[in-house]
Formats: C-alpha cells, structure tokens, sequence
C-alpha cells in the first residue's frame, strides 16, 4: 500500500513516500536513489550541500557506535540490551531513573559511562550508599582502564582513607584535578561546600534511596548539574503556585536558563519507597523531565497456597519450616500485632529454629539472614513494615508464611475524631448504608482533609468538645469532621451490624463495649508475599506463599481483592508433593542468581529483559497498562510522557498518540490523493487549533484562521526517539480499522529509525488480555489499512465534492454532505412528516384498575367495560444478546436519555480503564472469559440459574461485557475503599452504563424465564380490544437481574370505567438518537466506529435538532436533503451507501482490491462534477 507523508523525511522533513520510508527514511529530493547504508547517505549528502537534519541522527547512531565499541573494549563483552538502551539515553543527553533486577550490570554500565566521559575530557561523579561501594568501584575502574590501556585521574572520598590521603583527596576535588569523583552520599552532606563550584557533565547515583535519605541532597546534586539556586528555588515555587499562568511562566524561564546553560546528565539507579512523599523530589520532573523509579510490586511468580487451620497457629508455621527449611519470612497479622510476632519469635526459638523480629530497618540482621545466621525473619503484613517492603533478597527469601489470614482490624465507633479512621470506617460501612447520596459526599469531604497532622486533629478535637470557634481551613475541616462523626453515630445501628455480620467479606466482633471490623489487606499480602519471588536478569523468581487460613471471611474477601488486583489470581490447598516440586524449581531460580551475583553466568540470561516502546491511542490507556506492573515512573522528551515500568521480560515505554497522528490534505492532488496509474493519498500531520479546537492540517486553521495550534510534529519527533533507544516497538491501538490505521501511520514514522515493529491486539485492557496480546504479536493487517484507507477517501471526495455544491448553492461554508449521513437525514424528514398525522387513541382506566388504550375508537362515549374469553398460557422468555455498539447506543438513549456521543465516550472510558471490552463491535460472541465471569458471579447470586451462551458470530471481534466479576453496588465500593484504583474520574454517568452493560451481558448468560400469560378480550361500548398480559413468573431466570414487569391478574364480568380520555396522537414517534442508530445497523450503512459521528454531524450541521430527546429536521436540513436528492440520488441514496458498505467490508476481507473501489468511486465523482 503505497502513501505520501509531509514531514517525516529524516533530513529535510519534508514530503516522503511510503516506499522510502521502509528504506533509507531519506526522499527522493534528498538523494535520488534509495540507499541503505548510513555513511553512504552521508556522504553523499554532503557531497550534494543538502545534509540538514539527517547529520545529527547519523552522527548519534555513530556516537553509540563509538561507545559500543568503548564497552566492549572496557568488559570484553558486548552490551545487554537495556545497557543499550540506557546508553542511547545518556548519548542522548537525557537525565534517567534505571530500575532493573539485580545481575543486569547496572553499576557496571554506571562505572563504564563515567570512563566514557573522562576519555573525551569530561567529568563524573559516582555516589553509592558506602565505603565498601567506593572501594569495589575504584577497583574495577581500575581494571577497567588497564583494559584500554588507560590511566585516568579517579579521586575516591570515604571513611577509611588516612588524614594525609583525605587531605590529599580534599585538595584534588577543590582544584578539580580529577576525571572521576567516586565518594558516599555522605559525602554530599558533610562536604557539600568542598564541592562547591564544580560542574559535572555526568552524575551517577546508585541506590537512589540511600542518596534520598536526605531530601537536601536533591539541590546539592542540581548544583553540580549546572543550575543555580535561583532557578531551583523557582521550581520549588513552581511546585507549590496553583496559579496556570504563573506555572507557565515559570516552566518558560526554566526552559530558557536550560537552553542557555550546559546542563549535565544525571542517571539514578535503583528504586524508591520513601521519595515519593516529598515535594522536593518533583524538582526532578520539573527541571530533569524523569521521575525516580519504583519497583514494580505487582510482577510475581508465586503460588499461592492455603493450609486449613487444624491446631494452634505456630504449630502450622514450626511444622512448614521443618519441611522446607531456612530462607523464609513469617509474617503475621496487623490484627494480632506486634505481641504475636514476639510470641511466635520464643515459640520458634524453643524449638531450635534461629528466628528474629525484624521491628525497624536493621542492615545488620539482614546480613546475618543472607548469611545463614538466622533462618526465619518474623514481621508484620503489612505494606508499611520494614520486613514487607524493604527486603531484596531474591537468592536467601524462598518462601513466605502467613501466620493467619492477613487482615487489619477498626472500632466501629462514631466518637473518633481522627479523620483517616473515619474514612476508613465509613469506606468499609458504605456497601451497608442506605443514604448513600450522603456517605460519598462526607467521604469526599474527609478526603480533602487527609493527611491531617496530629497537633491539627487534638486542636480540632478540642474546639468541638468546647464549642470553640477557627477559622479558614480549621473551621472547614472541624465542619467535615462533626458531619462524619454525626453521620456515623446516626447510621452505626443494631440493623447495619445485623447486615455487615451476614457480609462474605467484613468480620464484626463484639470486645467489652465495642464492635470491630475485620477486613482483609491484600496490599499488604502483595507486599510481603512479593519479597519470595524477584526480578532478576533471568526473569521473576519463583517462590511460595503459605497463608494459614484462621477466618474465613477474611481469606474469603482476601481472594476476591487480589483478584481485582492482580486480574487473575486463583488458591492452591496444600499439597505436599506438588509443593516439593515447586520447591526444586524455587531452588534451581536461586542457584542462578547466585551465580549471577558472583559473576559465573555472563551472557545466558542477562539480555532476558528487552526494551520496548509501546503505543496505545490514550493516556488513560497508557496508565491503565502500565499499573498492571505496579507503579510506574514517568519522564518527558517534549510535551510527550512516557510511562515506564518492567514487566519482568520487558521494559515498557508506554507513550500515547491521542488517536490519529495523520490525516489527508486539502490542498494537493485530488482532496488529498495523488491520481497516476494508482491511487496514493498524501498525509499531513494533524494540528488542533488553539482558539477553536478544530483539528486540521496545513498551517492555518480553515475554521477560524488562526495559525496557534497544537501539533504532532513533537510527537513524532519523540517516538523517533524513543524508537531508537530500544529493541522493539509494540503497537497497541484500538483492535479495530481506524487503530490498526493509526498503527501503520506510526509504523512508516518509526521504520527508518527501527524496524522490528509488530501489532498487539486485545479487546479488553485487563492484565490478562495484554500478556496474551505480548506473546501472540502479529504484524500489521494490510487489508484493514486498505478499507480504512478506502473509507476515508471516499468521505472526503463525497464529502469534499458535495459540500462545495451546497455551498455555492445555499450560501453557506458550514454545510457538509456524506454518503451516510444523507440517507439518515432523509429516515428523520420522512418520519418527522410521518408524526404529523395524528390518530385517535381512547385512554381508559377501569374499576380494577386495568389501563386500556383502544385506537381510532368507534365509540367514544363509554361508561362500563366486559372482560370475557379469559385463558391463560406459559410461555418461554429468553434473555437479549449480549450489547452491541448499536443496541448499546439504543438502549443508553431510551432507558438513560444519553446522546450516542456521551454513550461512545463513557463506554471509551470504561473500555480504558480495564472495566469492559471493547465498545465500537457489531459481535454479540461471547469468549470462554466472558462466559467464566458470567458462571462465577451467577453461581454466587443466583444458584442454578447459569445457562452459558456463545452468541457466536464470524470474526475476532467479542460483545460489549465486563471484564471482571463485579456488579454496580461492588463496583461503587472498590473504587471508595481505594481497593480498585482507577485512571479517570468515575461519575454517576459512568456507573449508570456500566451497570447497563454488566446487567444486559448477566443476563443473557442465565436461564429462560417461564411466564404464565393472561389473555382476555375487553368490550367497551362497541370497541373490543384483545389483550394479553405476563401475569405470573413460573420458572425463574434472567429476571432476577432484569426484572419482567407483572400485572394484576383480571377477572371475567363487567366494570365500571374510573376514568376516560380521547387523546390524538401522533402515528408514528420521532426517533430518538438510539433508535436511529438500530436503523442503521438494521439497513446495512454506518459501522460502529461511525454511527455516533453521523448523528453529531446532523446536529452540528443544523440538519436537525433535539426536543426532549426526540429528533426533528430544521427547515436548513429539509432544503439539503430535497436538493441532493433531486440533484444526486443515485450517488447518496440507502441502496448506493449500503452496496459501498458491503465493497468496504470485501477489502477488510481480501476479496476485492481497494484501487478498483477507489477507481470505481473517483469515476462516480467525476459524473458529480459533470452534473454540476
């Protein structure tokens, strides 16, 4: 498929075609023939005096060229690829975090930069946490350089050296008279003004958290990078001012001072826990564009296994470290404190196991764990205990015990004044409140208040106990805490504990007075559990979990949380020779890293882990993905943010395109496309207007003429970037025409850079469905480029065609005609004129209540009514499909009252947040997945009634359902307590059609419903009306989650009439949005990725309009349609569009080619300008 792109020539940024971008990336007025070869291109471009843009390129790839060859002198192997990738990055000039397992050569490629640097005349600094450091890292240096065969000038500081050989140090450092500077961190406090003065080019931080320790240190190390304080003090106001102007101008002098000082390169290895509470880490993001890392927690290789509590606790834990032997961690309850771990401590001790309680961080005990001294350290589970989150250990910890179900316990009490306890009980008790209206909104207020220091809290609790009057953010937050205090104390009943005891998930006991909430904590299970399995160079350790099961609602909810956490998560029971097994694996895992650490495996799994760029279409997309790992950290080349995390075989940068990146032209060729033998369309970059928000290409805005706009040029050029720094690319836009369009735009950016670029598809963003997606890549489908590409052309000629001619003609530039939107105009005109005439419908209301509507009554004086010819009949109801993109938009509009626009967009929302599949199908196919989420939710709620049904349709494609077992009221809770964490703001709105589509999707996966049906005749004054009505569920099925309406069952005999009126109607109803929509599935034009555009183009256009959700057509949309179908019929009528439709849809197939459909429209066309 052959194609034109503005701007993405590598030398000039000009206009290129498809064909030299899978080359050399360079066009035809650059270099006449096409060649590979990077130092040919060069040459001859030099030779030619046009070498522009590709010289700095080149030169990069030479650069790096020239340091991997330096690499390889220095360790006498080549480099892994993410030293690859971190290479390219400080070429670069790019500031970094690294946060990669252990045996990767982090420090190495760290020691190994700073040579770099110091044989091109530069200066570095390597800081690491210790003495011991400094010392290993002089030594290799040293070996390092007799390698090249090189003496460089290190200068090393630490605590050991003499007086006369630190003086000698000192004296060096004051001169500059060194190529590498190796010291402590410590040594940036307590020598910070020998520094004072001196300028790194190059700044190596290894184990970020240490150096963190002290949030100071974030300015001495800005210092030696080349900014002033002046410029950091204005960060740090930069971090604090709400004020959007005076951020940006703020953000435009930092931009200045960095584009008139030399800054240097700062790389920071290893991860962080404690930095990301402090402002003054941001400092990074502001000035550096990268965040410090963090450990991606939610990559583990752990089974995950429960014994059943048969005797006392520590019987269980001594039994299983008999069994398995050193190398394990106990962990118990947050509930049963700190006293239990002691207890379980000397219970151990006594029988012969070397056990410790790990209370505070203690460097020491770790070692003597690491070495053999201990064989068991005992702590708490819970993420913020030392032993839980701090441990990284992946060759010592083999296994983890749970010493009871891992669960926190709350007094359910109204008397607290503590607004983090309120929230946490009033989060926990919501599911049980019926005011639920009132208990979001005091949630909402409590967390405005959070985190709230302790002496704030005591001054509040005072002034409320007092009556005593504050001011400004005291009195607010007093308020909020009374209203909480004062909700609880009402709700907090005899029937809410009655309710949460009869709970699956919440324990409550009754101690002294007091009743107390028992509630699961699986981040702390996740935490400590996650210290047996690691990341290491040869993937994710493996390693076990044991939980004791000591109460089941706790392990029942427990499991249920990591479920929604982790995506799929499943209990193993013991099984002693399964477990062995597993140990003899868990085992071979350490013996590997051991010999990584020791140096005796080099090349065999050190490039285990590959870099990837990674591209979806959204940012929430792009979060959603990235937190399926953990946290990720992010960084920014441009306006670009680039979203890292490690997946334990990649290394994810994830940036998103915000949809298409390239649209066709207006001013070349024909509307866009070059006309030769074939059809080749000719792209520009998209721009977005600044003033209007319209999106264009060209360099002025052609619908308010304004030349300030956005452009993806900077996009591009970030992508190209990022292309180059890693080993593959990995598109992963939205699994249909336009996303696998977007697809192959970024493929032709991203070829000359790198070319191992393949498609990802998934119809569901959940973890789960990615990883499948990773391991099942493909490459880009041509075909469904090809009808994308068809169906654009044909909109624009059509459209570009037509709307000129109703320009000319009615005088107006606003006007637009489409091949779809001309007929659906026309369905709305006709039934518009179709509601104009009007019927008689009798509205009756009898003595028993009956309703009865009778149309064009003969009779219309009536006073009594005969029921007669009773009979009654079971009949069989079968549940609706699961939605698809047009009864989905039916349904939102008719039972919601929201526009086909707010439905794609909600349903987009829930689709990137991982909550439903994807929206824009006309499938109704239900996976093996969806039919497992239907079977457990059904087995839970409604025993026996699961009935699985495929619904199976040709194609990939899948219904819209949900991609987890959690209904509405759950959903509402998981997001409160902050178990699900969620990447957009979820509104009332988004609930609403969430619950739609979860309730429809249950639905059609349960039972048939048996309904016994009344049928009678009814007689009224000469009007007989026979009736029939579901008076009686049989059989129970779907209608437990859709309800059926029931009606009162009648009785034979005569019945006097309560109340009479003979209304005129209309004959038919206006359609609403939905129901247009279901017409145009029904009649074959439109496809999901368009119906919702053609209803807001007729609105947008002044075609038609909404009254109380109805469509009706302006005089304007009457005029267009009489016109273009008097003057064009033939070429935008139903059955022309329909049969276009279809010609689309055979390319996506591969049965017809696409440059015969666009030759075949291109001569439709040209009769239209004939005609006119």
């Amino acid at each position: 498929m052959k194609a034109i792109y503005n701007g993405l020539c590598l030398n000039c940024n000009g206009e290129i075609s498809s064909e030299r971008l899978f080359q050399s990336g360079i066009c035809e007025k650059c270099i006449d023939s096409d060649i590979k070869d990077r130092k040919k291109i060069l040459k001859i471009l030099k030779e030619n005096g046009k070498i522009l843009y590709a010289e700095k390129i080149f030169n990069f790839y030479e650069n790096f060229q020239n340091f991997s060859l330096f690499f390889k002198k220095v360790l006498k192997q080549k480099m892994f690829s993410l030293q690859e990738m971190w290479a390219k990055r400080v070429l670069s000039n790019k500031c970094f975090s690294i946060v990669a397992p252990t045996g990767v050569g982090k420090t190495v490629f760290g020691i190994i930069s700073a040579l770099y640097f110091a044989n091109i005349g530069k200066k570095s600094y390597i800081i690491v946490p210790t003495t011991l450091l400094v010392q290993q890292i002089v030594e290799k240096i040293q070996i390092f350089s007799s390698n090249i065969g090189k003496n460089f000038n290190i200068v090393y500081y630490h605590g050991l050296l003499g007086d006369k050989e630190k003086k000698e140090a000192i004296k060096k450092i004051l001169e500059g008279n060194f190529d590498i500077l190796i010291t402590t961190d410590r040594f940036i406090i307590t020598k910070s003004e020998e520094l004072k003065g001196i300028k790194f080019d190059f700044v190596f931080v290894d184990d970020v958290d240490s150096f963190l320790k002290s949030p100071k240190n974030i300015d001495k190390i800005l210092l030696l990078l080349g900014f002033d304080l002046d410029i950091i003090n204005l960060s740090m106001r930069l971090l604090e001012t709400k004020d959007i102007e005076e951020k940006e101008k703020i953000r435009e002098k930092i931009r200045e001072y960095k584009n008139n000082n030399k800054i240097g390169i700062l790389v920071v290895s290893g991860a962080t826990l404690k930095a990301k509470r402090t402002k003054r880490i941001r400092l990074f993001e502001e000035l550096l564009d990268f965040q410090v890392g963090f450990k991606p927690e939610f990559v583990r290789n752990i089974k995950d296994v429960y014994i059943d509590k048969s005797k006392n606790i520590e019987e269980h834990v001594l039994d299983l470290i008999k069994e398995f032997g050193s190398g394990a961690l106990v962990f118990v309850p947050q509930s049963l404190g700190k006293e239990f771990a002691d207890y379980i401590n000397e219970y151990l001790l006594s029988n012969g196991i070397k056990s410790y309680v790990y209370k505070k961080p203690e460097e020491n005990i770790l070692n003597d764990f690491q070495n053999g001294k201990y064989d068991v350290l005992i702590g708490i589970a819970s993420f913020r205990n030392p032993l839980a989150r701090g441990i990284d250990l992946p060759e010592r910890v083999r296994y983890v015990i749970f010493a009871g179900v891992p669960r926190m316990e709350f007094k359910l009490s109204w008397e607290e004044y503590h607004p983090t306890k309120l929230l946490t009980i009033l989060k926990n008790i919501r599911p049980f409140i019926k005011d639920e209206l009132n208990a979001n909104r005091i949630i909402n207020n409590l967390n405005k208040i959070i985190p709230m220091k302790a002496e704030l809290i005591e001054k509040i609790k005072e002034a409320i106990e007092t009556n005593k009057k504050l001011e400004g953010f005291e009195a607010y937050a007093k308020d909020v805490i009374i209203e909480a205090r004062e909700f609880l104390s009402k709700n907090i009943t005899p029937e809410l504990i009655e309710l949460i005891s009869k709970s699956k998930e919440i324990a409550i006991e009754k101690r002294e007075n007091y009743f107390y909430l028992i509630i699961s904590d699986a981040i702390g299970y996740i935490q400590a559990s996650g210290r047996c399995s690691r990341m290491f160079a040869g993937g994710v350790s493996r390693g076990i979990s044991f939980v004791i099961k000591d109460d089941e609602k706790a392990f029942y909810s427990l499991g249920q949380k990591l479920n929604i956490i982790l995506g799929e998560f499943s209990w193993s029971k013991f099984n002693l020779e399964r477990i062995k097994k597993w140990f003899k694996k868990i085992d071979e895992d350490r013996e590997i890293i051991k010999n990584i650490r020791e140096g005796k495996i080099i090349g065999k799994f050190k490039d285990y882990i590959k870099p990837v760029l990674l591209i979806v279409e959204s940012p929430t997309k792009a979060k959603t993905i990235s937190k399926f790992f953990g946290k990720p950290f992010k960084r920014k080349i441009g306006d670009t943010t680039i979203f890292e995390i490690n997946t334990g075989k990649f290394v994810l940068n994830i940036v998103a395109s915000m949809g298409h990146v390239f649209d066709l032209i207006t001013d070349k060729g024909f509307h866009g496309v070059k006309i030769n033998e074939e059809f080749i369309p000719i792209y520009d970059v998209i721009k977005k207007c600044k003033n209007c928000g319209n999106q264009f290409t060209g360099e002025i805005c052609p619908k308010c003429k304004s030349k300030d706009y956005y452009s993806k040029e900077g996009f591009i050029r970030a992508i190209r970037e990022l292309a180059s720094e890693v080993k593959y690319v990995f598109l992963a836009t939205d699994p249909d025409a336009e996303g696998e369009k977007i697809s192959y735009d970024l493929f032709c950016i991203i070829h000359p850079i790198n070319n191992k670029i393949e498609r990802l598809e998934f119809h569901e963003v959940t973890k789960t469905a990615f990883i499948k997606a990773l391991e099942n890549r493909r490459k880009i489908d041509l075909r469904l480029v090809e009808s994308q590409l068809v169906r654009r052309i044909e909109d624009r000629w059509i459209g570009f065609e037509l709307s000129q001619v109703l320009w000319n003609v009615f005088k107006n530039r606003r006007l637009s005609a489409g091949r779809v939107q001309t007929p659906v105009l026309g369905w709305i005109i006709e039934r518009v004129k179709e509601a104009r005439k009007h019927k008689k419908v009798l509205y009756l209301v009898l003595s028993n209540d009956l309703k009865i509507s009778i149309e064009n009554p003969k009779e219309v004086k009536v006073n009594k009514a005969i029921i007669s010819n009773l009979t009654e009949e079971e009949k069989v109801i079968y549940p609706a499909p699961p939605y698809t993109t047009d009864s989905l938009l039916r349904d939102a509009s008719l039972e919601l009252n929201f526009p086909v626009e707010k439905t794609m967009r909600i349903a987009q929302d829930l689709f990137e947040a991982g909550l439903c599949t994807y929206h824009r199908t006309d499938s109704t196919t239900v996976s093996n997945v969806g039919i497992n989420i239907a079977k457990e939710y059904i087995q839970e709620k409604f025993p026996s009634l699961f009935v699985p049904r495929k619904y199976q349709k040709e194609g990939a494609h899948e219904c819209i359902r949900p991609t987890r077992v959690i209904d509405v009221e759950r959903l509402k809770y998981l997001i409160q307590t902050g178990i699900l964490r969620l990447p957009i703001k979820f509104t009332s709105d988004h609930f609403k059609l969430y619950d739609l589509i979860f309730r429809r999707f249950i639905a059609s996966q349960m039972k048939e419903v048996l309904v016994k049906y009344q049928k009678f005749e009814v007689k009224v004054n000469g009007n007989e009306k026979i009736m029939e009505n579901p008076i009686e569920i049989v059989k129970e099925g779907f209608n437990k989650i859709i309800p059926i309406k029931l009606y009162d069952r009648v009785k034979e005999g005569e019945y006097e009439i309560k109340y009479s009126k003979l209304l005129r109607v209309p004959v038919v109803k206006l359609f609403t949005q939905g129901e247009v929509i279901a017409m145009m599935k029904e009649r074959g034009i439109g496809r999901p990725s368009t119906y919702a555009k053609i209803i807001s183009t007729l609105l947008e256009r002044g075609y038609v309009f909404e009254v109380r959700n109805k469509l009706i057509n302006t005089t304007l949309g009457l005029k267009v349609y009489s016109y273009l179908s008097e003057k064009f019929g033939t070429f935008v009528s139903e059955e022309t569009t329909r049969r276009l439709e279809e010609l689309m849809d055979k390319v996506a197939e591969g049965e017809v080619k696409y440059q015969e459909v666009l030759r075949n429209i291109y001569n439709e066309i040209l009769t239209i300008r004939g005609k006119v």
